[in-house]
């Protein structure tokens, strides 16, 4: 679809869990453009789990993809934003809503909203700037992997103040404003986008 706009596209894909392919992901984008301006951290994985029934090999997992690939793709990014470019890091109400079957990752979340917060300081300097998306339920695959998504769509259709489900159009239109001059003066913030479901509690 990017090509078909007359816009030259490069599709990469690389296991976020593993750090050495991050960064050749990264050279790769290097080689072909020589800079980059825009990296949005929309990847994420995670294993749906109490806290009793979570191993620790499904926290690794979760936290190794939605916390710590992020901090490695922003500094591998950081390097060749060369006079300034953005950030953003979706995220989700379950960073700080109890949600079922979520610890896993809505701790990692509650840690890349942290890591949004310490990068939007730190990489301010080098004309940088980074900031989080906070989604509420949007009707995607990921969604569709958890055990109650039919239930879970029902309810906020039934209970969203503004009468519909977030769209993936919606998010995108976030990130696209996020990454504009006109929210330079944005700095290390979430922008929850939900149509007020949270403002309602669960």
């Amino acid at each position: 679809e990017i090509r078909d706009m007359g816009v030259r596209a490069l599709l990469l894909r690389a296991h976020l869990g593993n750090p050495a392919k991050i960064k050749e992901m990264f050279q790769r984008v290097e080689k072909e453009y020589g800079r980059l301006d825009i990296l949005v951290n929309n990847a994420a994985s995670g294993v749906h789990k109490t806290a009793l029934d979570l191993e620790i090999k499904h926290w690794d997992w979760t936290m190794d993809i939605n916390t710590k690939a992020p901090w490695l793709c922003a500094i591998e990014a950081a390097r060749l934003m060369r006079g300034g470019g953005y950030i953003v890091n979706m995220t989700s109400l379950g960073s700080h809503l109890g949600l079922s079957n979520y610890l896993a990752v809505g701790v990692s979340k509650a840690g890349l909203e942290a890591l949004t917060r310490y990068l939007a300081v730190e990489l301010a300097p080098q004309g940088i700037v980074v900031n989080a998306v906070a989604g509420g339920v949007v009707d995607t695959n990921a969604l569709r992997s958890f055990p109650n998504s039919d239930q879970m769509i029902g309810d906020s259709l039934n209970r969203t103040p503004a009468g519909r489900l977030v769209t993936p159009e919606d998010m995108a239109a976030a990130v696209a404003f996020l990454c504009s001059d006109r929210a330079d003066m944005i700095r290390g913030q979430v922008l929850v986008l939900d149509g007020g479901i949270s403002l309602l509690g669960f």
